[in-house]
């Protein structure tokens, strides 16, 4: 089946504004007695939920055939055997949700069996829209509309990079490795940041804030929309051991401006579990 890539973005920018816009009014009236805890320190809120049953029921409109892959499970429709497949994170950064705290992110993305064909992310706290289809670069619309195209930094020495080091819930199979690598690398960099929202941190490495991203134990609908856009805006995605499509899994995910790229690994692979 043929799709409109161009015309099925347009559709999906207007759904993570209004989901975007729904959470920001849910968070005035927010109180921490609807959280729920899914697993230790992983939470999960009526927010979320409602977020992702607002974009499956209008995405279901858009490709009735299509496959889903989503975070809070509201769906079962396989995505194996779809040929095209929607991977949804309604609320990417919901512990920063709940303490009032940005960033936090709606993220949709649209797969066919070989790659990601679109990305859209909408970084509720900055109303910031990144996006991007496959072959048409990747792009930022600002809260005033305004649009930039995004590229990857051009930083070629790690004492120079910014880096985002992400903490996972696997606090006990993680802090060994998360503990060497930081402080390897710790004065050794312009700084290292973790915000807590993979997608956001992606977006800001494809629109050249930052330099690198690295993080294990992760989810697809953790990175898969920001992915299309790092693609699109010239950056590079591997897994620890630099393989090319191992990362997708989100069991092992390091994105860069590509310059950096060797680099980032060899120390990687000094401390890699």
């Amino acid at each position: 089946m043929k799709i409109d890539l161009l015309e099925i973005l347009e559709k999906v920018k207007q759904l993570a504004l209004k989901v975007g816009e729904f959470q920001s009014e849910q968070r005035k009236t927010f109180s921490i007695d609807f959280v729920e805890s899914k697993h230790n320190h992983d939470y999960v809120s009526y927010v979320d939920k409602e977020s992702e049953k607002m974009i499956v029921s209008y995405l279901k409109e858009i490709l009735p055939d299509a496959g889903f892959i989503t975070e809070e499970k509201t769906v079962v429709q396989n995505a194996e055997t779809a040929e095209y497949s929607w991977i949804v994170d309604p609320l990417d950064g919901t512990t920063n949700f709940i303490h009032d705290l940005g960033p936090w992110c709606v993220c949709i993305a649209l797969q066919n069996k070989e790659e990601y064909l679109l990305g859209v992310v909408y970084e509720v706290t900055r109303k910031e829209l990144f996006f991007a289809t496959k072959d048409n670069g990747a792009w930022r619309q600002s809260s005033n509309g305004e649009l930039s195209k995004l590229q990857v930094s051009k930083i070629e020495d790690i004492d120079q990079a910014l880096i985002m080091v992400g903490y996972p819930y696997n606090a006990e199979d993680y802090r060994d490795f998360c503990m060497k690598i930081s402080g390897n690398l710790y004065g050794h960099c312009a700084s290292i940041r973790s915000y807590g929202s993979a997608e956001a941190e992606l977006c800001y490495l494809a629109a050249g804030r930052i330099d690198i991203y690295f993080e294990s134990f992760i989810q697809p609908w953790d990175v898969a929309a920001g992915a299309a856009i790092i693609q699109e805006a010239g950056g590079k995605l591997s897994d620890y051991d630099g393989k090319d499509d191992n990362w997708k899994n989100g069991l092992q995910v390091l994105a860069t401006n590509g310059l950096l790229h060797k680099a980032i690994l060899s120390e990687i692979q000094k401390h890699k579990p």
